[in-house]
């Protein structure tokens, strides 16, 4: 058993030997577990990710096991590269190179910004690969659970997180791609809202846009 813990969080030592059963039932070299099982007393699910080519169901002896399958493709992603950094696993686990895109970002901007206005109150979830994403743009490092829960709990109401994304969001994409780039892409993302601004979230997103594209006008990138 391997245990990432880069920032010396406290993982509850009883879980330990939970883990480890739990992994030897799993029929795959490369798993883990990460998430709250680890360092909360209350918890709702213990996630474990088995990275395998197998498109078998994995099925273990524990009620709130929550397994997901990881293709060897998934390891480029950001999402793979912050739930690895922080988790009991059975081997050493495999590492390949980051690959996030600027279309990637905006692609979870547009699923997040909805469905945090819809669901307001509930709204921990769904800002999770916001706020992964832009802090990894903003500062180029990758939050681990322990952290991204940990930033998320600041957030007192979901208006907080879309003042955070109203703040962020322009000035990380300005920085991360050329001027030129950004102002055919996002005028072409605007027109996409244009008829549709009677919704709230389609009307922050056009705004967004608009503020990019302001950016760009205004030598911010």
């Amino acid at each position: 058993m391997i245990v990432y813990n880069p920032h010396g969080s406290d993982i509850l030592p009883e879980r330990l030997k939970t883990a480890q059963s739990l992994l030897d039932q799993i029929p795959a070299r490369h798993c883990f577990i990460t998430g709250s099982f680890l360092y909360k007393q209350h918890y709702r699910d213990i996630d474990i990710f088995a990275i395998t080519r197998s498109k078998k169901k994995i099925g273990i002896d524990n009620e709130k096991a929550r397994i997901a399958i990881l293709d060897f493709n998934d390891l480029h992603s950001l999402f793979y590269h912050s739930i690895s950094k922080s988790c009991i696993a059975k081997n050493i686990l495999p590492v390949k190179q980051l690959k996030a895109t600027m279309a990637d970002y905006w692609t979870v901007i547009n699923e997040a910004i909805p469905t945090l206005l819809n669901n307001k109150d509930r709204f921990h979830k769904d800002v999770r690969f916001l706020v992964l994403y832009t802090e990894y743009l903003r500062t180029k490092e990758v939050l681990d659970t322990f952290e991204l829960d940990r930033m998320i709990g600041t957030f007192k109401d979901y208006k907080e997180v879309i003042r955070y994304a109203e703040e962020n969001v322009p000035a990380v994409i300005h920085k991360s791609r050329q001027k030129s780039y950004l102002k055919r892409y996002f005028y072409t993302q605007a027109g996409h809202y244009k008829d549709l601004r009677s919704y709230p979230a389609q009307n922050f997103l056009y705004g967004l846009a608009h503020s990019i594209i302001r950016g760009v006008a205004n030598g911010q990138c």
